[in-house]
């Protein structure tokens, strides 16, 4: 094992390794789960977890670090993970090309993605989200408003018979 190898192995964190060889053994681990599709729900949420938590981490600790709290960066990378959690279950789920897996798999998207901007929304009716900058939900929902009413709009008209 090269010199560098052995630096990252030795300052690698993973939960319940402590020697190289229990490093080793959770690096493996890790890579299985990567290279399987997961075989449900459950393993596609865990995996989706896994993969956010670096990132999740960094952010709690750099809040704890400043003094500083955001819901919007916290309910975001949440939604991040459930949407990848539903990606990382699509092959199995898709598995067989059932047209009744495509419509769940479908809709599953979409209600996540209505659910993200439902909660964007909610936030941009206030002049101050709780984030780090306060304005930063407004001021994107406000360059929204055109197509927003633009939506309204085409929905208001009487359609053509």
């Amino acid at each position: 094992m090269s010199e560098e190898d052995a630096l990252f192995l030795a300052g690698l964190e993973l939960e319940g390794a402590i020697t190289a060889s229990d490093k080793v053994r959770g690096l493996i681990r890790l890579a299985r789960r990567r290279a399987e599709t997961p075989a449900g729900w459950d393993a596609a949420l865990a995996a989706a977890h896994d993969i956010a938590a670096p990132a999740l981490k960094a952010l709690r600790a750099a809040e704890l670090a400043t003094d500083r709290h955001s819901t919007v960066a916290l309910a975001l990378t949440s939604a991040v993970e459930e949407m990848l959690a539903v990606l990382l279950a699509a092959p199995a789920e898709l598995a067989g090309a059932d047209p009744q897996a495509l419509a769940r798999h479908e809709a599953r998207l979409v209600d996540c993605a209505a659910r993200l901007t439902e909660q964007m929304l909610r936030w941009g009716v206030t002049p101050s989200a709780p984030a780090y900058d306060p304005t930063i939900v407004s001021r994107r929902v406000a360059a929204l408003g055109e197509l927003t009413r633009l939506i309204t709009a085409a929905g208001d008209r009487p359609s053509a018979a």
